[in-house]
């Protein structure tokens, strides 16, 4: 074989290689994106789960705390609380990503609210043993929205996981043939690097 073929099965061969490369630094930034899909929409979704947890809680504790130690400190803090949930809820409200499942603990979450907010108009009135009654009534209803929102929180948390462990096989196996497939270039290129120097020592022989 001549020096020119030589030449052309090398450059086809580096050209292969780096075409090779290019499509996997393609993948990964698909990979990438996809990951960052994952990071988006869903894990704002988590998040946002924790935090109406945690609003529902400690609201629930500002009322407790308002009708055993009738202490208005507890009113503020319940007030404040529920400005925070209402400017949330209504921001995942209208997210067109947030799941279904959540718009509806939304609207339970909702209607305790409105029991909770009449507690408050009967502990204005002074019935304090009539606002700690109703309030007993709500225990149930929003330990089951919080058990609810618990199974959500947990479902969403291995959704992300499974999807996150999937986009990893894909990146791991992606990295395994092209580091395959590179050696075995890597080891052609050699093997032509060598056939060539032995074909032009050869040709400077004669």
């Amino acid at each position: 074989m001549s020096q020119r073929k030589w030449l052309a099965l090398f450059g086809a061969l580096a050209i292969l290689l780096v075409l090779v490369i290019a499509s996997f630094i393609v993948q990964l930034r698909n990979t990438n994106e996809r990951i960052e899909a994952i990071h988006g929409p869903r894990l704002d979704s988590y998040q946002a789960i924790e935090e109406i947890m945690y609003y529902n809680i400690e609201r629930a504790n500002a009322i407790r705390g308002l009708l055993a130690y009738d202490d208005r400190r507890f009113l503020e803090a319940y007030y404040s609380m529920s400005q925070r949930a209402k400017e949330l809820k209504a921001s995942i409200a209208g997210d067109p990503e947030t799941p279904s499942s959540l718009l509806d603990l939304l609207y339970r979450d909702g209607i305790w609210e409105q029991e909770a907010d009449r507690v408050l108009v009967i502990y204005e009135t002074g019935d304090l043993a009539e606002a700690t009654a109703v309030a007993e009534t709500m225990t149930d209803q929003r330990q089951t929205i919080l058990e609810d929102l618990r199974s959500l929180k947990k479902m969403q948390y291995n959704d992300i996981r499974k999807q996150l462990t999937a986009t990893q096989r894909e990146i791991d196996i992606a990295t395994q043939a092209l580091i395959s497939v590179a050696i075995l270039l890597i080891a052609i290129l050699v093997i032509l690097i060598f056939l060539m120097a032995k074909t032009k020592k050869r040709i400077d022989r004669d």
